[in-house]
């Protein structure tokens, strides 16, 4: 069944399902129609029982009336009668033959009594038996009719039906079949026009006739899956190439020195300050690679997270501590303060990373003479590590892309102030990696104010 097309699964399922609806429908007519026709033949037997019993009431000699009502009964309404007394058969209709006489019912009551019976050589009879009292005697009386009408009907009505069935059905599953290709034609359209959508066509988009159907749903959720393709796959060629150019400047400064030292009279002052150049590039190319690598790892998820409580308050104070020296190089204050211990459930080394990056930004881009800040706070149950600066501040179109990769607020400043553009994507991922998140408030000329926010694990920091 799984093997076969969703169009001829859809057409089996209306047709058994027709199939069903049809066999309950024909055996409720098969049903109406018989118990109707068996409650009219019993209709005949109650009133011609009545008339009986009616006439016996006030009767001398009631055995002389039943002859005369069991002719009656059988000269004008077709019933057979057999009326029996304490020693056997008392009158019975004459046209009966013995064989086809009953036995004298068990048990006979004040009740009617109806039942269906095959008698021999009359057949199929339909019965009613009730106790009988006239004139202080008791009889018990039979009243019969012919079923062969009522079988002969119902057979017809079997016949009918069993040759209606499967012409019905073959009817509906063509029927179902054309249904179900056309209802399933959308989803053809939409399967070819997703198969001719390459890497260099991310900009198509599938149509939707109707986008409030189950069909349109389908489709703006693929549209939504190109356009997050499209973005991802723009993203990686962006990335492939400011990575190429990040790669090929110092590797181009390093060959361009390298030759400079060759052409040149070797003289040690200059060879020395061309080595340190080349130096100075290979060190700018080794943070880049490490970076990188970093990265990609953390994409692919090969970076063992520790998970043990750290007291975030301490760690950033010691973060503080190691820069402050590159703070006082540039005169600038560097401050740090925290009510008391705030655990969080991380890796120390990565959130000890993460607050070296902030913080070596926050000097780079903080004039002299400027202040920078450090906090922790307590932020609706996240531990909150704020570093304000009074630097040069981002511009709010600039903030949403601060994360991406190698993107650079100012792009003409980022040799001069050794950076990579990797900083803040690798913050993002080693916050993101502890479940946290990293905000970025700034006002250009005032300064910026980076903030991590972790779950808090243990922590008395005042609300």
């Amino acid at each position: 069944m799984n093997r076969l097309s969703i169009r001829w699964r859809l057409t089996l399922w209306n047709t058994a399902a027709l199939a069903v609806l049809l066999m309950i429908v024909g055996l409720l007519v098969y049903g109406l129609l018989r118990h109707a026709m068996l409650e009219q033949i019993d209709r005949v037997l109650v009133e011609q029982f009545h008339e009986l019993e009616h006439d016996l009431h006030s009767v001398e000699h009631p055995e002389v009336r039943i002859r005369h009502w069991i002719e009656e009964f059988h000269e004008h309404v077709g019933v057979l009668c057999v009326v029996y007394g304490d020693d056997g058969v008392v009158a019975r209709t004459e046209q009966m033959a013995a064989k086809s006489v009953p036995d004298r019912p068990e048990n006979a009551a004040d009740e009617l009594r109806f039942d269906s019976r095959r008698l021999p050589l009359i057949g199929r009879q339909r019965m009613l038996t009730r106790l009988l009292h006239a004139n202080g005697s008791r009889f018990v009386v039979v009243l019969m009719l012919p079923m062969d009408e009522v079988h002969e009907e119902l057979s017809g009505l079997g016949s009918v039906l069993l040759a209606v069935l499967p012409v019905s059905l073959l009817l509906a599953g063509g029927i179902g079949y054309a249904l179900a290709r056309r209802a399933l034609a959308p989803v053809e359209r939409i399967r070819q026009a997703t198969d001719e959508i390459t890497a260099e066509q991310l900009g198509r988009r599938l149509d939707m006739p109707n986008p409030n159907d189950e069909l349109g749903r389908l489709a703006k959720t693929i549209n939504a899956m190109i356009a997050r393709l499209q973005q991802s796959f723009a993203e990686i060629r962006r990335f492939t190439a400011d990575a190429s150019h990040e790669l090929r400047t110092p590797i181009s400064v390093i060959r361009a020195e390298a030759e400079v030292a060759m052409n040149q009279p070797p003289n040690a002052e200059e060879f020395q300050a061309l080595a340190g150049s080349i130096l100075e590039e290979c060190e700018h190319l080794t943070k880049l690679t490490d970076q990188l690598l970093t990265l990609s790892r953390e994409d692919a998820g090969l970076v063992p997270l520790e998970s043990q409580p750290v007291d975030l308050a301490r760690l950033a104070a010691d973060a503080t501590e190691m820069m402050r020296p590159l703070a006082e190089a540039k005169q600038q204050s560097l401050t740090f303060g925290s009510p008391t211990t705030a655990i969080v459930t991380g890796d120390a080394e990565r959130l000890r990373e993460v607050l070296y990056n902030l913080l070596e930004n926050a000097i780079k881009y903080t004039p002299s003479q400027g202040r920078i800040e450090v906090a922790v706070t307590e932020q609706s149950g996240m531990v909150a590590v704020a570093i304000h600066d009074t630097g040069i501040g981002i511009d709010a179109d600039h903030l949403p892309r601060v994360f991406d990769r190698f993107y650079r607020v100012d792009k003409s400043r980022s040799r001069e102030a050794d950076g990579t553009g990797l900083g803040l994507s690798i913050v993002q991922s080693i916050v993101s990696a502890h479940s946290g998140r990293v905000e970025i408030s700034s006002t250009p000329s005032e300064g910026t104010t980076c903030t991590v926010l972790l779950p808090r694990t243990g922590s008395n920091l005042p609300t």
